[in-house]
């Protein structure tokens, strides 16, 4: 089991453990792996409507609504995942949700709505460093970090349970 330690933004396997993991999910069946991903989704469900029901409670909700609201859940992973901010996702004005990428000027704003900023009026002030690299957020990552020990455990608990039945 990966260590969950203060420093860290996002809980971590180890590299052997997700090897296994990996090797475990390729030799299971098709009724396994459809079980898997029902369990995952289930997760991954309940993961997106903590986020977006921090995201009701921040103090600018219509953008972070509009961040929280476009996540997308991929159905077809055995692990839980989903992906946010997206071109397609745009406001009148032009922005999108995205995550704008190094210091060239754009109209993405999920870095902004999330960690705020230090010189754009736009955004909440810039959240306080958080671990090595990085800020602590507003809400996406703050929800993460608190539900993340459940999440694990039910996934690591339910997980077990399948390969154990068909690992026959």
């Amino acid at each position: 089991m990966a260590n969950l330690d203060s420093s860290q933004r996002v809980f971590q396997y180890d590299k052997g453990e997700l090897r296994k993991i990996a090797a475990v999910i390729r030799k299971m069946g098709d009724e396994a792996k459809d079980q898997a991903r029902e369990v995952t989704g289930s997760l991954t469900d309940y993961a997106v409507k903590e986020i977006q029901s921090a995201a009701r409670s921040y103090p600018r909700p219509k953008q972070a609504m509009r961040i929280a609201d476009g996540i997308r859940i991929s159905k077809s992973s055995v692990v839980g995942e989903f992906g946010l901010g997206f071109a397609s996702q745009r406001f009148s004005g032009g922005a999108t949700t995205q995550l704008r990428e190094g210091n060239v000027a754009t109209n993405a704003i999920l870095a902004g709505v999330e960690f705020g900023s230090r010189k754009s009026k736009h955004f909440l002030p810039r959240t306080p460093k958080f671990g090595l690299r990085g800020n602590s957020g507003y809400f996406i990552w703050p929800t993460l970090r608190k539900i993340q020990p459940e999440i694990i455990k039910k996934w690591e608990e339910a997980f077990s349970l399948i390969a154990k039945e068909w690992d026959k």
